[in-house]
């Protein structure tokens, strides 16, 4: 086996980084890549995620497959989500070197018990607790047709999540995902390397903003839902400036935001315009309505904003809680943002965020650690 060299299996392109599956694949390949590993990367193509030219710099090879969604694949008793990714080439592909494997998400788990692989070295990333997150899409879900494919992906997963004492090692991204397998697979090695993302460093300005920053791919039913529910109540009676940015934000989303006089919606911003709106916010809101996987616009707010209100749901398993302000009811959301909006954010703020994710979320440290438990020695 040629030391540094690995096997990766994305489930699908990682490239555009875009949203947070992609974004957690793309710079944990970018950051295994300027540590010297040479990679032999495996995607999986589907809708708008196709080949893409960018990714041969960062790899030794790139190989694309096909993901076969076939109706068929619904009645099979493996997962859909596992089942339309078990391509048969990219199985003989993986057999071209002895490299170990790193299976991305439980998506790309399909022959990890498969006997042409029992001796290769196998380790899972894992994304979320993938039964857990088909449940709550089970319960946000309104039609009929998606409640019943989220219910029986849902029943598939939670039998399925047993499969996953065939690899060497489990890699979870957060802290809840980490003691949930580590009780459930006492016998096999499980690690903690928190989720790959795009800040280098802390960028948080001192002094004041003025306004109010919450943004999200606006176009999720759930992310539209959240920020309707905050218009309607918590912030209901709210006089500070507000900004809402996002992606492709619905008419309804729109037309309520021209009622009121201190709203401003800002559709599509550019990734530079983005990170203009996250430095000069006072206060970002940084809240979720599931408490499944780690939120990126969570990260990404403290990297670059300052004072960040949060719930629970946002902040499970991220280890980040006592760098965001957690209100605790409806009710104490004015008073909280008032006291912000009167408050300077200052050196001892920013200090505070270094000491944490410049150690937690730091790209290369976690990528060093994830390079121990794959060739079992210690990196540079």
């Amino acid at each position: 086996m040629q030391e540094n060299s690995l096997n990766i299996i994305c489930f699908d392109v990682p490239f555009p980084a875009n949203y947070g599956g992609a974004i957690e694949e793309f710079y944990k390949i970018k950051t295994l890549h300027q540590l010297g590993v040479k990679i032999y990367l495996h995607c999986f193509v589907y809708g708008d995620r196709t080949p893409q030219n960018a990714l041969a710099q960062y790899c030794e090879k790139v190989y694309y497959y096909p993901r076969e969604r076939s109706v068929k694949y619904l009645f099979s008793n493996l997962p859909f989500i596992v089942k339309s990714r078990m391509n048969t080439v990219f199985l003989e592909n993986l057999q071209t070197n002895d490299f170990p494997i790193l299976f991305d998400a439980t998506h790309t788990t399909g022959f990890l018990h498969h006997p042409k692989l029992k001796d290769r070295k196998k380790i899972v990333r894992l994304h979320n607790i993938e039964w857990i997150y088909y449940r709550i899409l089970l319960d946000s879900s309104f039609s009929l047709k998606e409640k019943i494919f989220y219910f029986t992906e849902y029943k598939k997963l939670r039998k399925y999540d047993n499969m996953l004492t065939a690899a060497n090692a489990l890699s979870c991204l957060s802290e809840t995902d980490f003691e949930y397998y580590s009780e459930k697979f006492p016998d096999i090695k499980i690690s903690l390397e928190y989720v790959f993302h795009e800040n280098e460093k802390v960028t948080n300005k001192e002094g004041r903003g003025n306004y109010i920053l919450y943004h999200g791919n606006l176009s999720l039913l759930d992310n539209y839902q959240l920020i309707i529910e905050l218009l309607n109540n918590e912030l209901k009676n709210c006089s500070h400036p507000i900004v809402l940015a996002g992606k492709d934000p619905p008419i309804s989303l729109i037309e309520l935001t021209k009622r009121r006089q201190n709203i401003r919606l800002i559709s599509n911003p550019s990734n530079a315009e983005m990170y203009t709106l996250l430095q000069e916010a006072h206060i970002c809101l940084a809240i979720a309505k599931n408490p499944s996987g780690v939120k990126l616009k969570l990260i990404n707010s403290l990297f670059a904003t300052r004072f960040v209100i949060s719930n629970e749901y946002a902040v499970n398993g991220s280890g980040l809680e006592e760098l965001c302000i957690i209100p605790n009811n409806k009710n104490s959301y004015e008073n909280i943002i008032d006291e912000l909006m009167q408050t300077s954010f200052d050196a001892v703020h920013i200090q505070q965020r270094k000491s944490i994710l410049e150690e937690k979320y730091n790209n290369r440290k976690n990528a060093l650690r994830l390079l121990q438990l794959i060739f079992n020695n210690s990196q540079n």
